[in-house]
C-alpha cells in the first residue's frame, strides 16, 4: 500500500513538472518575430545588425521633414502607445521619465543661468542683430518660419537642465534582424527583431554615440499600420507614399551590416581592427549571404 502511494506521488510530481516545463516553453517560436518560422524548419540562421544613416539619399524617404521615423517613435512613447526598452535585448523597459532624460541634452558651461532662462532670455531676438551683411532680419525671419516646425523650442528654454533633442537630430537607427533560411518553404527571410534609436556622438552629453531606446519591431509594425501619417515619402510620385510597415517589408532602405552574431559579441570594426576593413567585410558579407542562397540550387 505504501509503495502504491509513493508511486502515485511520483507520477503526480512528474505531471506537475511537465506542465511547468510546458508553460516555460515557447514551442519553438520566436516571440519577437512578425511572421515566425518554427525552429524545426530553420536550416540556417545568422543574426545581423544594420546601421541606417537617415541622412543618406537612399534613406531620406524615412526622414521626410515633419514625418521622420524618429518623430513617430518619440511621439508613440510620449503617448503611451509604444514601450521603450533599454537596449536591443528588449529585456528591460525604461520609464517615460528615463526616456525623456536620455532625450535631453544638458547645457554645458557658458550657457545661460537658471535665473536667466526663467526670465525668458534666449527665447526672443535670437539672430536679430545686424552682422554687417544685412543678415539680421533674414535670421529673424527664418527663426519665425521654423518655429512652427519646432514646438519643443519653448520647452527647451523652460528646462533649466537642458533642451530636448529634435527628431531631425536623431539620424541614426540600428536594426537587429535574423537572416533565416526556411527549409520547408525553401527560401530566405530577413526577420527584423528590434529597432534602436541612437543619439549621435556630437549631440550626446558623454561625447559618445549612445542608445536612446530600443523597440520591438512586432509592436512597431502594428503602430505604423494604424497610423496613416507614418509614411515612406515617395518623392518620385507623391500620390504613392507608402506606409512605413510596407517600406520595411519591401526593404526600401539602405543599412550597412555592422555586426553579425559571434561569440565575443564584437562589431566588425572591432574584429578587423579598423573602420575601413570593417566596411569591406560588411560588403563581402552581403555577397556571401546572397551567394550562399544561390548555391543551394546548383546541381
Amino acid at each position: 500500500m505504501k509503495k502504491i502511494t509513493v508511486l502515485t506521488c511520483l507520477l503526480a510530481l512528474a505531471a506537475t513538472s511537465a506542465v511547468v516545463a510546458q508553460e516555460k516553453s515557447d514551442n519553438g517560436i520566436n516571440p519577437l518575430s512578425l511572421r515566425p518560422v518554427h525552429e524545426s524548419n530553420v536550416m540556417y540562421k545568422l543574426t545581423l545588425w544594420r546601421r541606417l544613416d537617415l541622412n543618406e539619399k537612399a534613406n531620406q524617404p524615412l526622414f521626410a521633414s515633419g514625418s521622420e521615423i524618429t518623430k513617430h517613435l518619440i511621439d508613440g512613447v510620449k503617448a503611451g502607445v509604444l514601450e521603450p526598452y533599454d537596449n536591443d535585448s528588449v529585456a528591460t523597459k525604461i520609464t517615460l521619465e528615463e526616456f525623456t532624460r536620455r532625450l535631453t541634452k544638458k547645457f554645458e558651461g557658458g550657457g545661460l543661468s537658471k535665473e536667466e532662462i526663467e526670465a525668458g532670455f534666449g527665447t526672443e531676438g535670437a539672430g536679430s542683430e545686424d552682422d554687417g551683411w544685412g543678415g539680421g532680419g533674414a535670421a529673424t525671419e527664418t527663426t519665425s518660419q521654423n518655429s512652427g516646425n519646432k514646438p519643443a523650442a519653448t520647452t527647451a528654454a523652460a528646462n533649466s537642465e537642458g533642451y530636448e533633442l529634435f527628431a531631425k537630430d536623431l539620424y541614426i537607427i540600428e536594426i537587429k534582424e535574423d537572416w533565416i533560411f526556411d527549409k520547408q518553404r525553401s527560401r530566405q527571410y530577413f526577420d527584423i527583431q528590434t529597432v534602436t534609436i541612437k543619439i549621435p556622438a556630437e549631440l550626446s552629453s558623454e561625447g559618445l554615440e549612445i542608445e536612446l531606446a530600443s523597440f520591438k519591431y512586432k509592436e512597431l509594425e502594428s503602430y505604423f499600420r494604424l497610423n496613416p501619417n507614418c509614411i515612406w515619402y515617395n518623392a518620385a510620385n507623391t500620390a504613392q507614399h507608402k506606409n512605413l510597415a510596407d517600406a520595411f517589408e519591401l526593404r526600401l532602405f539602405n543599412g550597412r551590416i555592422i555586426k553579425k552574431s559571434n561569440s565575443l559579441n564584437k562589431y566588425l570594426d572591432q574584429v578587423y581592427k579598423s573602420p575601413k576593413e570593417g566596411l569591406q567585410k560588411s560588403q563581402q558579407l552581403e555577397y556571401e549571404l546572397l551567394e550562399w542562397e544561390n548555391n543551394l540550387w546548383e546541381f
